[in-house]
């Protein structure tokens, strides 16, 4: 954070405007997201209806929010070592056809090559903002799961790769099936039902991501199961910082994403049915030991 001295005046603040300064600072904190080493799983809720498909939608504030930390891509070629991105949280829903997820993260810039006001606050040129989500094309039956660099040959990923869009072109949401760093193919990102739609306000990005659950291409996408856990992870682009951009990049290792089964009335049925069981239980003991007590009083006279 750079000084608030002014060199010109010689001014410098007051012991009471720092503490102002500092209350601001501490304002901005954003405590409802916080890293929890134990939280590892994103949890989708079941939702009747239509699924958000904007980052504003009220909705999405009843959903449990996950964060992870982000860390400099230096597996492969072009490594990356100077990040500015160090966390996102993740919010996901579905309904009966659809999955869509909520990224939310923070970037001081909103990237836009060809903005002049954008390319003032960085080094020219300035890269597209981004995001990604990677998950496996075969969900694991066991702990296995890919390589987290963008797959294997024996076990592919899907991307889903958003750009944040330049002055000429708007945000675009691209679909890549990998089997790592140099077996990529684009694919048709539309075909699948692959959509996306971003905000960015007061240094925030947020972009909610949805595609159906299935899809017929079943050798090359991941088909969602309810139930199951599901390794997803994730990474950014900050195009302001050092023209981010291919390889250059924060990310995370493999977490899970769990698509939460409905309630329903079951699990009400079955604990009435125990505590009717147990309440029985009680009475028959109950009445078992009085006619004891009954008995042995009756052997005394």
């Amino acid at each position: 954070m750079p000084s608030f001295a002014d060199p010109g005046s010689k001014k410098k603040h007051s012991v009471e405007e720092r503490w102002h300064v500092a209350n601001y600072v501490a304002s901005l904190a954003k405590t409802d997201k916080k890293v929890n080493a134990e939280n590892t799983v994103v949890k989708a809720d079941m939702l009747e209806g239509e699924l958000p498909n904007t980052p504003d939608d009220e909705r999405w504030e009843g959903s449990t929010p996950t964060t992870f930390i982000l860390v400099p891509q230096i597996i492969g070629q072009e490594r990356f070592f100077r990040p500015s991105n160090d966390t996102i949280t993740v919010r996901a829903m579905y309904n009966d056809k659809m999955v869509a997820m909520l990224l939310e993260w923070d970037d001081r810039t909103k990237s836009i090559p060809g903005d002049g006001d954008a390319e003032k606050l960085a080094d020219a040129p300035i890269a597209e903002d981004g995001v990604a989500v990677q998950l496996p094309v075969v969900i694991p039956k066991e702990m296995q799961k890919p390589y987290f660099g963008m797959g294997d040959a024996a076990n592919p990923v899907n991307i889903w790769h958003w750009k944040s869009g330049t002055t000429s072109a708007p945000e675009t949401i691209n679909l890549l099936s990998s089997k790592g760093f140099k077996e990529i193919e684009k694919r048709d990102a539309a075909g699948v039902g692959l959509l996306s739609k971003a905000s960015y306000s007061d240094g925030t990005w947020k972009v909610v991501i949805s595609r159906p659950l299935t899809t017929s291409a079943t050798d090359k996408d991941i088909q969602f199961v309810e139930g199951k856990f599901i390794p997803v992870a994730f990474a950014a682009w900050d195009g302001s910082n050092f023209s981010e951009k291919g390889s250059k990049h924060t990310m995370t290792t493999w977490y899970w994403m769990l698509l939460k089964p409905a309630t329903g009335s079951k699990p009400l049925v079955m604990a009435l049915v125990i505590a009717l069981l147990f309440v029985g239980g009680l009475l028959w003991w109950a009445r078992s030991a009085g006619q004891a007590t009954g008995s042995k009083g009756s052997e005394k006279k």
